[in-house]
């Protein structure tokens, strides 16, 4: 087959997505041996290489790198500006990621390989549903260890003892001097917190595995049910997307069951119009109301976040240009910003935001533009496909990343790289696509974050009390 003369680069990737997001590392110990995430971050950039010495890529940037490189180039000198001993942390992690995004962005440019990138996150991103879904299912046990410093989260093992609430755990077998939660125990040494599933490493907090389900998962299984339209891939599929539905409500993420309707409810608006909001709207408010935490933890986790918000504004204050430097913010809060854009301004500053919204608002017009111009060109259906896919996809990530620190998340740098993949697939066909960020989207940026920071924010927090 022709398309497997265009794998270096793939595997490394594939393996990489994996190793970042499902963690077989964590769980196996022989795998632990072997510092895989910087093996493979090596593989797929040496693929990407001989992929551009054997000309079966063309160098070309997506219009995004610019930006991207001037982020990771500012976090750089703003954290050695304020947090010079976080300097060569920083810089590892921020080129893991520009690694992961360069490899994905650029490695890919034709719709068949596009196809196995996709396909190797929804297979990881189904695993880690899988594994979520099982442990919502299952009996609750104690869990013996240390306060984590989440809410209530305790780091420890299962002790194989069943349990109703956290006062059994704390019975005549429970060892001295350790803390217990009754929690649903899963596979791989996962466990639920306050009974809401989660995975573990990057994944470590409901609202995270929520999100990245909905967007490697859902959007992704519905694109493929689309290209496969036999009656037992739209069954498989259909059925993977039910399980993903189902196990975000098991999150109990009022973010992420706003996602998981968002995400359907594209299509269902692209087909019938906006009339379909209505019922759309109908049907996600009692899921809504059921699927969403309520009562006093919520309503002290939702205050918090506001109050976190609010330091950030401080934080800017204090340091407009640079910020407090990048994973700074805790050593100023107890809690994360619970905010991707709060996190933007206070860790690195005014034009940290801004590069980083342009990346943003230039990844949503690639798509935007791409599919209002294929629309109009015959033989474009898997370009569409995949584009609508990623569309659902970046809406439901753009909901939820008000709510969750995911500035430095692989999974968002994941979904900006595979925009970027559409974009070269679609210029291998087309030659003369093009999507830029020109002076008046520019300025549209800037202004937004402007408002955002000066009047929105500061405003909102007002009227909630955290100001």
């Amino acid at each position: 087959m022709l398309w497997l003369r265009r794998l270096f680069a793939i595997p490394g990737i594939s393996a990489l997505i994996l190793f970042i997001l499902a963690r077989p590392q964590e769980f196996f110990p022989l795998l632990q041996r072997v510092p895989f995430l910087h093996l493979f971050t090596a593989l797929a950039v040496l693929g990407w290489v001989i992929d551009i010495r054997l000309r079966r890529l063309q160098p070309q940037a997506v219009p995004t790198l610019p930006w991207v490189i001037a982020l990771i180039v500012w976090t750089i000198i703003g954290t050695a500006a304020v947090a010079a001993e976080q300097v060569m942390g920083r810089l590892i992690e921020m080129l893991i990621l520009f690694a992961l995004y360069g490899t994905i962005a650029h490695g890919v440019q034709r719709f068949r390989t596009f196809q196995l990138v996709v396909g190797a996150l929804t297979a990881t991103c189904m695993f880690v549903t899988l594994v979520c879904f099982h442990q919502g299912l299952s009996s609750p046990q104690c869990i013996g260890g240390q306060e984590s410093g989440g809410e209530g989260d305790v780091s420890g093992k299962p002790d194989g003892r069943p349990c109703a609430n956290n006062d059994e755990c704390r019975g005549p077998d429970a060892e001295p001097g350790m803390e217990y939660r009754c929690e649903r125990v899963g596979l791989f040494g996962t466990y639920s917190v306050e009974e809401r599933v989660r995975y573990r490493g990057d994944l470590h907090d409901p609202n995270e595995v929520s999100l990245t389900i909905c967007a490697g998962a859902l959007s992704t299984l519905i694109g493929f049910a689309l290209r496969k339209r036999t009656p037992l891939g739209v069954f498989l599929y259909g059925l993977g997307a039910v399980i993903v539905l189902w196990t975000v409500f098991l999150t109990q993420s009022r973010g992420g069951l706003i996602a998981g309707m968002l995400v359907p409810g594209v299509y269902v608006v692209r087909r019938f119009g906006l009339k379909a909001l209505i019922p759309c709207a109908a049907i996600a408010l009692p899921v809504l109301i059921l699927g969403s935490r309520s009562g006093e933890n919520a309503d002290v986790s939702t205050q918090l976040r506001y109050e976190a918000w609010a330091t950030g504004l401080g934080m800017f204050r204090h340091n407009p240009l640079f910020g407090v430097g990048a994973r700074q913010f805790t050593e100023h809060n107890f809690l994360t910003a619970h905010n991707t854009f709060v996190l933007a301004f206070s860790e690195l500053g005014f034009p940290g935001m801004v590069m980083f919204v342009a990346i943003v608002f230039l990844s949503m017009k690639m798509l935007v533009v791409g599919l209002i111009q294929l629309r109009k060109v015959p033989g474009t259906e898997v370009a569409t496909v995949w584009g609508m896919a990623l569309f659902a996809s970046m809406l439901g990530i753009l909901v939820q990343i008000n709510t969750l620190s995911f500035l430095y998340h692989p999974v968002l740098w994941m979904f900006f790289a595979l925009i970027g993949a559409w974009w070269s697939a679609i210029r291998y066909h087309w030659p003369g696509f093009q999507v830029t960020l020109g002076w008046r989207d520019f300025l549209i940026v800037v202004g937004g974050c402007l408002f955002y920071i000066f009047g929105f924010l500061p405003v909102f927090l007002r009227l909630k009390g955290a100001m």
